[in-house]
C-alpha cells in the first residue's frame, strides 16, 4: 500500500512536470515561471524568442532582467508585500508594462499573472504579449483624432468670423451713417458751442465704424481666401495709428510710450488694416499686462527697423511681469492663455496674420524694459514688388 501512494505520488510529480514542460514548449503567449523571491523557474520557448534569451540563460535569474528599470525596481517589493499581506493587486489582472529584451531594446508588453502552489511553494505564471503595433495603431488614432478635431475648430473658427462680419456689418453702416448725417446738421448751426469739437469727434467716430466694417470684410476674405490685400503702406503711420486706438482704452496716464522709428525705413508690402491688427493686439496685451502689475512706473517701447534686405522688423516691448514660461513655447497656438476670461485666440491670429503677409513673428528676452518683448516682420515693398 505505501509503495503504491509513492508510486502515484511519483507519478503525478512527473506529469505534473511534464505536463509544464509542454505548456512551456507550446505557448503561443510567452510564459515565464518565477517563485516567491522573483527567480525564474520556467522560461517558454515564446518568451524565449521575446527577449532573446535562451532558456538556461534565464532560469535561475531575477525577472527584472526582463523588465524596464522603472518596473523593475518596484517588482521585488510589490512581491515582498504579497507575501506579507496576500493582497493581490496584480494577479488575475491584465495591464501593460514596459520590457526590456536582451539587447537593451525597451518595448510595451501586456501581461497577464496568475498563481499556483506546488510542494508547498509559491509560483507566479506570467503571459506575456508584445503590443507595439496595437499601442502604435492607438496612438496614430489618436493623432488623426487631434488632426481632425483642430480642422474642426479652425473651420468652426473661419465660419465664426464669416458670421460676424456679416452680422455687423449693417450696424456699422448704421453707426457710420448717423454720426456723418448728425455731423453734417451740427456743421451747419452756428448757434451751438464748442461746435468744432463736436463736428471733429463725430467725424472721428464715423471714420472708426467705417474702419471697422473694412476690417471685417477683409478678416472675412481672408478666412475664405487667406490671401491678404497688399498695399505699400508707412511703418510710422501703422505704429501711430496702431498706438492711437490702444491708448483710447485708458492707460494713458500710467504708461510711459517710447518709439524708435529707424530714419528712411522703405514702404511695408502688407494689408494695412490687418499690419494694425497685429500691433494693435501686441500693444493692448502689453498694456493689460502692465495694469494687472501692481508695481508702477510701466514703459511700453515700439522700434521698427531694417531686419534684413526684404523686411522690417517690429519690436513691442513692455515693463509686466514678462511671458509665463508655462506657455512660452505654444503662445502662438490657438486657445492658449493665461488671462482669466481669454479664449487664448489674440497671437495665433497675429502669427496668422503675419505669416499670410509674408513675415514671421517670434519672442525673445526682454533687454531694455524686462517684460515680454515680441518681434515680427513684414516684407518691404520694393522686394515684393520685385
Amino acid at each position: 500500500m505505501h509503495q503504491r501512494v509513492l508510486k502515484e505520488h511519483f507519478v503525478s510529480r512527473m506529469t505534473q512536470s511534464v505536463q509544464l514542460r509542454v505548456i512551456l514548449e507550446t505557448s503561443p503567449a510567452a510564459m515565464v515561471v518565477i517563485d516567491g523571491q522573483g527567480r525564474i523557474h520556467g522560461f517558454g520557448k515564446a518568451a524565449q524568442r521575446l527577449f532573446g534569451y535562451a532558456a538556461n540563460e534565464a532560469i535561475g535569474q531575477n525577472v527584472s532582467m526582463l523588465m524596464a528599470s522603472e518596473n523593475a525596481e518596484r517588482h521585488d517589493f510589490y512581491l515582498k508585500r504579497y507575501a506579507e499581506t496576500g493582497e493581490r493587486r496584480m494577479i488575475g489582472h491584465t495591464r501593460v508594462e514596459n520590457a526590456r529584451d536582451r539587447d537593451g531594446k525597451i518595448f510595451p508588453v501586456e501581461i497577464s499573472l496568475g498563481e499556483a502552489r506546488s510542494q508547498g511553494t509559491t509560483y507566479f505564471v506570467g503571459f506575456l504579449r508584445d503590443v507595439t503595433e496595437q499601442l502604435a495603431d492607438r496612438r496614430q488614432t489618436r493623432e488623426m483624432l487631434a488632426e481632425l478635431a483642430h480642422a474642426s475648430r479652425v473651420s468652426t473658427m473661419g465660419a465664426f468670423a464669416t458670421a460676424i462680419a456679416h452680422e455687423l456689418n449693417q450696424p456699422l453702416t448704421a453707426i457710420a451713417n448717423y454720426t456723418e448725417g448728425l455731423r453734417d446738421l451740427l456743421s451747419g448751426r452756428s448757434d451751438i458751442e464748442n461746435r468744432q469739437e463736436y463736428v471733429d469727434i463725430l467725424d472721428t467716430c464715423s471714420k472708426q465704424a467705417v474702419r471697422a466694417g473694412e476690417l471685417l470684410h477683409r478678416l472675412r476674405d481672408f478666412v475664405r481666401r487667406g490671401e491678404p490685400h497688399v498695399e505699400l503702406v508707412d511703418a510710422d503711420s501703422l505704429i501711430d495709428n496702431s498706438l492711437t486706438l490702444a491708448l483710447i482704452d485708458g492707460f494713458r496716464q500710467n504708461v510711459i510710450v517710447e518709439r524708435d522709428i529707424q530714419q528712411d525705413l522703405p514702404l511695408v508690402a502688407a494689408d494695412p488694416l490687418q499690419a494694425q491688427q497685429v500691433l494693435f493686439n501686441l500693444i493692448s496685451n502689453a498694456f493689460e499686462a502692465m495694469h494687472a502689475s501692481e508695481s508702477g512706473g510701466h514703459k511700453l517701447r515700439i522700434d521698427a527697423r531694417i531686419h534684413d534686405d526684404r523686411q522690417i522688423e517690429f519690436i513691442v516691448e513692455d515693463s509686466g511681469p514678462g511671458i509665463d514660461p508655462a506657455v512660452a513655447d505654444r503662445m502662438f497656438e490657438n486657445f492658449v492663455t493665461t488671462k482669466g476670461g481669454g479664449l487664448g485666440v489674440g497671437l495665433a491670429i497675429c502669427r496668422q496674420i503675419v505669416e499670410a503677409n509674408g513675415g514671421s513673428i517670434w519672442p525673445t528676452k526682454a533687454d531694455k524694459l524686462g517684460g515680454a518683448r515680441l518681434h515680427f516682420t513684414l516684407p518691404i515693398g520694393a522686394a515684393t514688388a520685385g
